[in-house]
């Protein structure tokens, strides 16, 4: 398949115009002459690594489609010396083409916030922010609950759907289990400016600091917190079969195995 018709594809499923203004989305590292270039394999990964370019020239693929973009801050040369220019430097040499959706998948209907909150039957779910132009995309997402659950039994739901098996829970100091839950706030990654004074009785998010979460619970909530990766890696395994679909089979989409959350919790 096409260079340009991967990326055209790639658009149609989350325009770049969805990224917020701070962010640095779509095609990032341009190695190739022609985007009539044929592309057999495509990689998928949270973040590119020097490993996750080492995986990619081993799986011969051409393209690697990084959530988070290995480019962000503007830079005035390039050093062997610095990592974040070696990975760069790497896929130039080897024709590497690097596209990074970010917060176009964030905002975008199905995307990677809907995906956090499909683990939960609910009866509504709505942007916190929605777009001024896009309908029902947005960043993060209200969902109100068909039926009203525990802390407990949304901290359960969400480890099973995230794969992971722990997470951080805040809540107000006469906190009480029996109390149910009937709206949940998400969003994934970094979630603090976002949630900040968000009308739901939990916010679910993969990190927030210290004074954000003591605001939250605060204010009568609860907090729940995934670590940042968790949050946005398992839409991976889902948004693969989703591009497989819409291209019918000309091109390979594969999960990265060697893409990790960098923190570990040690029992």
């Amino acid at each position: 398949m096409k260079l340009k018709d991967v990326i055209k594809m790639l658009e149609n499923f989350a325009p770049l115009s969805l990224a917020e203004s701070w962010d640095n989305v779509g095609l990032l590292i341009d190695p190739c002459s022609s985007h009539e270039y044929e592309i057999k394999r495509a990689l998928l990964t949270i973040d590119l690594t020097e490993n996750v370019v080492e995986e990619a020239t081993s799986k011969d693929c051409s393209l690697v489609i990084s959530y988070h973009p290995p480019i962000f801050k503007s830079f005035k040369r390039l050093l062997q010396g610095n990592a974040k220019d070696r990975i760069i430097m790497k896929c130039i040499a080897r024709g590497i083409t690097v596209y990074s959706p970010h917060t176009c998948w964030d905002s975008v209907d199905n995307g990677v916030n809907d995906w956090i909150g499909s683990c939960f039957e609910n009866k509504k779910i709505v942007p916190i922010v929605p777009h001024s132009l896009i309908q029902d995309a947005g960043m993060g997402r209200i969902l109100s609950l068909s039926t009203p659950l525990s802390l407990t039994a949304i901290c359960d739901i969400l480890k099973i759907h995230l794969g992971i098996k722990h997470v951080r829970v805040g809540h107000k100091d006469n906190f009480d289990d029996s109390e149910l839950v009937k709206t949940i706030a998400i969003c994934a990654g970094s979630g603090g400016s976002l949630l900040n004074g968000v009308d739901a009785d939990i916010y679910i998010t993969g990190e927030m600091s210290h004074h954000d979460v003591l605001a939250a619970i605060s204010e009568g909530r609860s907090v729940i917190l995934s670590e940042h990766t968790h949050t946005e890696r398992g839409f991976l395994k889902s948004v693969v079969n989703i591009f497989q679909d819409k291209c019918m089979g000309n091109i390979e989409f594969i999960v990265s195995e060697i893409d990790s959350d960098p923190l570990k919790t040690i029992s």
